[in-house]
């Protein structure tokens, strides 16, 4: 198997917890070197991983014969870091959100356009039990046409760190709204055509969103009713998923296992109803004596099993196969992200 010659840019949280154990793990990718501008993230890479270490990124960038670049720093260096990257002729795999802005991120399309480098970013939701779940209930139509997935994220946390503060693209629309917009246009494989959107800063001891509201119709008319909310102090239902035959709720059993809920009816046992247009209702009463019967299942979420993203990575960057998650896909959810904030005036 062919090692891909990776360096991981940004040592904090995901970075140091998420990309480089899943690449160290990966018999297709070798750390070669990292770049932090924390001297003790540096030193602490060496020892651990017996990698090259570099406070400056450009150095690094001159210095390595790389095939992958994972960045992994704060948003606001993704555009200006990706483009480097690729104008070196290196590949990258991008966290999210991919930029600051719209704007930024057609900034990198257009390098990937003319030099034909390759840029995924990272999506998890896409990939995880609950969402492989959710797509197995879609599939089966058991509940009918789907018109509405209500999707919500809670807490009450009084953040203080960058990830709160407008300056550093911090807020709930850029850190989870990217999240949470792609899982859910990449379930009904949609693209959005109307967008509403309120956000607020509630808890949050910096400036940036904490509580967002969305209302997102797509191309296929389902509608997305999204609430983040980061100053609830009760924890809102995660999943809602309503169809013109059933619903599916998402549920947590006594014993900690998560599960999907359907209730759920058959269309071919209905009773034929005829619509009576008078205006009297018969004997006064709107009873219709449409006694439908509902039938009930459940759908244990860790039956499903998440995808390994890096295997995704893997597929795209070292074998040549489709992304998993396109760019223009995630050229949509910056847009959406986008509307969002023009919606809300944010």
């Amino acid at each position: 198997m062919r090692k891909l010659l990776t360096a991981v840019v940004g040592l904090g949280r995901i970075g140091w917890q998420y990309h480089i154990p899943n690449i160290i793990e990966h018999e297709g990718f070798e750390l070669v070197a990292v770049a932090d501008s924390m001297i003790e993230r540096l030193e602490e890479a060496r020892e651990k991983f017996n990698v090259n270490g570099y406070s400056d990124y450009h150095e690094l960038l001159e210095n390595e014969k790389l095939d992958l670049i994972v960045i992994a720093s704060p948003t606001p260096f993704h555009c200006e870091q990706t483009i480097a990257a690729i104008e070196h002729g290196v590949d990258v795999f991008l966290e999210k959100p991919m930029a600051q802005s719209l704007e930024e991120a057609d900034l990198i399309i257009d390098r990937i356009k003319k030099t034909g480098r390759k840029v995924m970013v990272y999506q998890p939701h896409r990939a995880t039990s609950e969402a492989m779940a959710v797509k197995s209930i879609l599939k089966s139509g058991v509940i009918g046409q789907v018109y509405m997935i209500k999707r919500a994220t809670s807490g009450y946390i009084r953040r203080n760190d960058w990830q709160s503060q407008k300056r550093f693209g911090g807020g709930m629309l850029n850190n989870y709204g990217s999240h949470y917009i792609d899982q859910l246009l990449y379930l009904t494989s949609s693209t959005a055509k109307d967008v509403l959107c309120l956000m607020r800063k509630i808890a949050s001891i910096g400036d940036a969103d904490d509580v967002l509201k969305a209302v997102i119709v797509t191309q296929n008319d389902i509608i997305f009713d999204l609430d983040i909310n980061m100053a609830a102090a009760i924890q809102l239902p995660p999943w809602t998923i309503m169809g013109s035959r059933g619903t599916v709720i998402q549920e947590k059993r006594t014993d900690g296992t998560l599960i999907f809920k359907i209730r759920y009816c058959n269309e071919s046992e209905f009773k034929v109803l005829d619509l009576n247009d008078e205006l009297a209702a018969p004997g006064r009463s709107y009873n219709n004596f449409d006694n439908i019967k509902w039938y009930e299942k459940e759908i244990i979420v860790s039956d499903f099993k998440p995808l390994n993203f890096y295997d995704k990575c893997y597929s795209y960057y070292a074998l040549n196969e489709e992304p998993f998650v396109p760019i223009h896909q995630t050229r949509e959810v910056m847009r959406v992200i986008d509307e969002c904030r023009k919606s809300a005036g944010w």
